[in-house]
């Protein structure tokens, strides 16, 4: 049987600091619309501004906080609990299920990180990501075609191997072994582009983390 998505049914609480760091990122935009977001060095400016707030300035920040404490509570009694959120997150994925297709930014980012990581090796998973980005830009169409030659190719293997796996609940050993070593590079690769979204997100929190089937998507 295919696995229902992974999409979190109750969205996590959001900090304080969350909310001001959403308001941070807000502002910026606003006021340099134009300009490419730089989320590392936001995010510093943010952690130094909060340091040096008063209580005063930061009590709309926990009141936001306090509302969306209220409404996660009424989603997860609504959803059926706690515990039926703990079960749905132990839920096991079907280990015959095919891995999603990756993407050409991916298959990029799989071949250009260890050398960005070899040249700044003190640069958090974030900075890495931000580099990729640059890089890939920066490519001309020629060399980007090579990239998007072979997200075309996995896309093909993965609908055929959803066909496979639809039609008769896994895939023959052979397509197994061919799909885990296609998808070894993308999971990897998509610990660095979470890592960035969860720095440019603050303190997000969300129920269920359990997605690492969907490292191939946009």
């Amino acid at each position: 049987m295919v696995r229902e998505s992974a999409k979190p049914p109750v969205r996590g609480k959001t900090s304080p600091y969350g909310f001001f760091v959403k308001m941070c990122y807000e502002e910026h935009k606003k006021k340099y619309p134009n300009e490419n977001v730089q989320v590392t060095e936001i995010s510093k400016k943010c952690s130094e501004k909060w340091k040096t707030m008063t209580d005063d300035e930061k009590r709309r920040f926990f009141e936001l906080a306090q509302k969306d404490a209220e409404r996660y509570q009424a989603e997860v009694a609504a959803y059926g609990g706690e515990d039926a959120l703990r079960k749905r997150k132990r839920a096991k994925k079907d280990p015959n299920a095919p891995k999603r297709a990756l993407s050409a930014f991916f298959f990029f980012s799989h071949d250009r990180r260890p050398e960005v990581q070899q040249g700044h090796p003190e640069w958090k998973v974030g900075q890495v990501a931000q580099e990729l980005g640059r890089f890939w830009k920066a490519l001309s169409d020629e060399e980007r075609a090579v990239y998007e030659r072979k997200a075309l190719e996995d896309k093909e293997r993965y609908a055929e191997e959803m066909r496979d796996y639809k039609a008769t609940g896994k895939l023959p050993p052979s397509r197994m072994k061919a799909a885990a070593a296609a998808s070894t590079g993308g999971a990897a690769v998509a610990v660095a582009m979470a890592g960035a979204s969860m720095e440019h997100h603050g303190e997000h929190e969300d129920i269920d983390d359990d997605e690492e089937d969907d490292e191939g998507d946009e």
